[in-house]
């Protein structure tokens, strides 16, 4: 693309790792965000080269899908491009998510990616369902930004409206982390976690961009031994 293009959308790769368990803070362990790109083909390129750039092998997996048509089937996540299981039950699920291109950004790279840092504000959204514990039903990027401080500001509002009348009291749980914490103890980088009456749980992040080559193999070795 040119880099004197804007393009009207940005397309996130989301990669999340969770356990099967019931520990509600593990239900979403960790969430990366590689890259964002200017091209849908783009995204979707870096998405299903995801987990190898970071590291793992899919003879690691005991469990490797890509058919999309399998991954609708079975998992039900929006915008899912490669899910894969280890064999201590860890679950790994790349998402392509597109916002719109509110900051202009433009790439000069070849691959398409925005080369510049950003910020994301993630909302996830978690049910809790007896037996099986949790399950994440919906996870988007809510915002992108240049700075840590303005996603964090944006992060402490994303689930409140004053023209809504939404406030803290509408749900029967909200915890918030701190001025001076990273997370409000349900799980890395999670600012807010909130639970409506109707079970479900809201987790919202800041997360900054992390290119995969930054992960070290021992780390993905370890995860899947």
């Amino acid at each position: 693309m040119d880099k004197t293009t804007t393009p009207e959308s940005l397309y996130h790769i989301l990669l999340t790792t969770s356990h099967m368990g019931k520990n509600p803070n593990n239900v979403v362990e960790k969430v990366r965000i590689p890259g964002t790109y200017t091209s849908l083909l783009a995204a979707k390129s870096a998405a299903h080269s995801c987990l190898y750039e970071a590291g793992y092998e899919q003879d690691w997996f005991e469990h490797y899908e890509t058919k999309p048509s399998l991954l609708e089937k079975h998992n039900g996540t929006p915008h899912l491009v490669v899910y894969a299981t280890a064999p201590d039950g860890t679950a790994f699920r790349v998402r392509i998510d597109t916002t719109p291109n509110e900051r202009k950004l433009t790439s000069d790279l070849a691959d398409g990616r925005v080369g510049v840092p950003l910020y994301y504000v993630v909302q996830a959204a978690v049910e809790y369902t007896g037996d099986e514990g949790g399950v994440v039903r919906d996870i988007n990027v809510q915002g992108t930004f240049g700075t840590y401080e303005e996603a964090r500001k944006f992060a402490s509002a994303v689930l409140l409206s004053s023209k809504d009348g939404v406030t803290r009291e509408s749900f029967a749980e909200y915890t918030e982390a701190g001025p001076d914490e990273r997370d409000c103890g349900y799980g890395d980088n999670v600012i807010v976690h909130a639970a409506s009456d109707y079970g479900t749980n809201y987790l919202v992040s800041v997360v900054k961009t992390q290119e995969l080559e930054a992960v070290k193999i021992a780390e993905a070795a370890m995860k899947i031994g």
